[in-house]
C-alpha cells in the first residue's frame, strides 16, 4: 500500500471527526425559530334580551300620523313613536318584540287595538296615540333596531335604525 495515500485518508478522516465534536455542543450562532403565538381574542356575548316595557303615554285627536325614534342607553333601546287609530277607541300595544341573535336585530311591531275601557260609543275621528316602549339588554343593545306598525292591515316600517 501506498504510505502517502494511507496517511493522506487517516488524516482527512482524523479532521472530519474532530469538525463533527467540535460543532456538537457547542452555541448555534443561528436562533432557533419559536413560534410566537398569538392569542385569539373571545368575541364579547351577545346581547341577551331582559326585560320589555311599553306605556301609551298620551291619546288626542289628529291626523293619520306615524313616527319613531330610536335610541340607545346603555344596555337599553328606547323607541318613542306615534302611531294613529281609526277612531277614539283605539290603543297602542306591543304584542312581542323579536330580537335575532345571529342578525343582531330587534323588531319593534307597535300595533292598533280596541280599548278595553272604551265602552259602547267611541269617537270618530282620528287619533294619534303616543307610546314608549323599553327594551333592555344584558351584553348591549343590538345593532340594528326596525320599529314597525300595524293598524290591522299589516306591518309597516316606520324606521330602521343602526345603534
Amino acid at each position: 500500500m501506498n504510505r502517502r495515500t494511507l496517511l493522506g485518508t487517516v488524516a482527512s478522516v482524523g479532521v472530519a471527526a474532530l469538525t463533527g465534536c467540535l460543532s456538537e455542543g457547542g452555541e448555534d450562532s443561528t436562533p432557533s425559530a419559536t413560534e410566537t403565538g398569538t392569542p385569539t381574542p373571545t368575541p364579547p356575548p351577545d346581547p341577551t334580551l331582559t326585560d320589555v316595557t311599553f306605556t301609551v303615554s298620551g291619546r288626542r285627536s289628529g291626523t293619520e300620523t306615524d313616527s319613531a325614534t330610536v335610541s340607545a342607553d346603555g344596555g337599553s333601546v328606547v323607541v318613542e313613536g306615534t302611531i294613529w287609530g281609526s277612531d277614539g277607541c283605539q290603543t297602542a300595544e306591543l304584542p312581542r318584540v323579536n330580537y335575532d341573535g345571529a342578525a343582531d336585530g330587534l323588531t319593534v311591531p307597535v300595533e292598533t287595538a280596541g280599548r278595553a275601557d272604551a265602552g259602547d260609543s267611541c269617537t270618530q275621528a282620528i287619533v294619534e296615540i303616543a307610546y314608549t316602549a323599553t327594551i333592555t339588554f344584558e351584553n348591549g343593545p343590538p345593532g340594528t333596531v326596525v320599529v314597525t306598525h300595524d293598524r290591522g292591515d299589516g306591518p309597516a316600517t316606520i324606521t330602521t335604525t343602526s345603534l
